[in-house]
């Protein structure tokens, strides 16, 4: 939340952080997935926009007025 870290970034982070649970609790699956996998989508949702909402905003170049 504190960075200016990519959606790709944090959801590579996240999935880094998976497997590191899933190493140090094996049987900690269906615990990840019921507690922490929302929380971590809640968050990149929040604060990583994802490429369709990064639309930039199209200005006309002025005209001349006669």
């Amino acid at each position: 939340m504190q960075s200016r870290m990519s959606r790709a970034e944090a959801e590579l982070l996240v999935e880094s952080v998976r497997e590191r649970i899933l190493t140090l609790f094996p049987d900690g699956a269906t615990t990840y997935e019921v507690v922490y996998a929302p929380r971590f989508t809640r968050l990149i949702d929040e604060f990583t926009p994802s490429p369709a909402e990064r639309r930039g905003v199209v200005l006309p170049f002025p005209t001349k007025l006669e």
